[in-house]
């Protein structure tokens, strides 16, 4: 059985700095969250319990899967652990912006700490998909 997750400093630093990261240069990607977390910090915001909140506000309770029976396909909301739950929620924080990384994530890291932004609707617009397929959930296979 797997360990349980706890949502601790040194828990969010290491995702974030996965999520950073690209071809393997983990130091590059440490000093980008270095610099992301002096970005949020010049902005007057105390960066760990914004990044704990902004998370929180992001993170998607359930997922829609595409289930085909008997010639039908059907949009099921599945539960998500919570582990699945941190990763969805970092990886939308992340991929947030293309350019300008430590900017732009700042920038919507903040925004979703206050329950604003683009992440914190998509996550509500598929709360709404699934509580609309929430008929379907008997064809879960669990």
């Amino acid at each position: 059985m797997s360990k349980p997750v706890v949502l601790n400093q040194k828990f969010v630093y290491k995702k974030f700095i996965l999520q950073f990261m690209k071809n393997g240069e983990k130091v590059k990607a440490e000093k980008l969250f270095e610099k992301l977390l002096l970005e949020i910090a010049s902005r007057g915001f105390s960066p760990l319990p914004t990044i704990i909140l902004a998370i929180n506000n992001v993170k998607p309770l359930v997922e829609i899967r595409n289930v085909k029976i008997r010639g039908n396909l059907y949009s099921i909301p599945f539960p998500l652990t919570l582990k699945r739950q941190l990763t969805f929620s970092i990886r939308n924080l992340v991929s947030s912006s293309k350019t300008n990384i430590v900017k732009n994530v700042s920038e919507e890291i903040i925004k979703a700490s206050q329950g604003l932004g683009e992440n914190v609707k998509k996550t509500n617009t598929l709360h709404k998909l699934a509580r609309q397929n929430r008929l379907f959930t008997h064809y879960r296979w669990f």
